[in-house]
């Protein structure tokens, strides 16, 4: 298995991360990761320096020194995990199918777009239209998030550190003990991530989007 490594180079325009993925990029030299062509004209070696551990235990990709301007990254992930120390910009996760993905810094509107499986966990700040359209998965913030938390969201688990803007259309079920939430907990101890340390069963939960399916539930971590 291989540990990709994309340190990112000073850009001002945006960079279109989808194709850069654990499945993507498995096997390859970082010649051909290098030579990969990104949207707008765009190579790998333009916006990134590239290196690659082959004694991974398993396949992952580590994005450094990212910024707002890096969009896309993890969109359609089926495997294996993306840790990304930076920021990222618009539509991170998106259409996330299977995998773990950890962002340590702040993050732009659409995470986790139409996601239909996997884990996100962002540590930082998260735009709006956060899990807009989402299917299934764990959609994990330790910061603030923004408008429209939920939009169409169908089915999954919301798992916020901070009690969001009331939505009209997800419905307040009151304050609850989860001890259910203890299984969850335990597959973040093995990740290198502050949601290793979350331990409260403690939430206040919603149910929504009643707009549409309503059979997703947001959880607030309680002291």
């Amino acid at each position: 298995m291989s540990h990709i490594t994309l340190t990112a180079k000073a850009v001002s325009r945006s960079v279109d991360c989808r194709t850069l993925l654990p499945q993507a990029l498995q096997g390859k030299t970082v010649a051909e990761i290098t030579a990969m062509k990104l949207a707008a004209n765009l190579s790998v070696a333009d916006v990134f320096e590239v290196s690659v551990d082959t004694a991974s235990e398993a396949p992952a990709v580590t994005f450094k020194n990212t910024t707002s301007v890096h969009q896309y990254i993890g969109f359609g992930m089926t495997s294996g995990q993306i840790n990304v120390t930076g920021d990222a910009g618009d539509f991170l996760g998106a259409q996330l199918q299977n995998g773990v993905l950890i962002c340590k810094g702040n993050v732009g509107a659409r995470a986790g777009d139409r996601m239909r499986r996997g884990m996100l966990l962002i540590e930082g700040n998260v735009g709006d239209y956060c899990a807009s359209d989402m299917m299934a998965g764990t959609l994990g913030v330790l910061g603030t998030t923004g408008a429209y938390l939920g939009y169409g969201m169908k089915r999954g688990t919301l798992l916020l550190a901070n009690t969001p803007a009331a939505q009209a259309t997800w419905i307040d079920c009151g304050f609850h003990t989860l001890p259910f939430l203890n299984i969850l907990y335990k597959s973040f101890k093995r990740l290198d991530s502050r949601f290793a340390q979350v331990s409260s069963q403690r939430v206040q939960r919603w149910m929504g989007d009643m707009g549409g399916l309503g059979k997703a539930e947001i959880l607030v971590i309680q002291p």
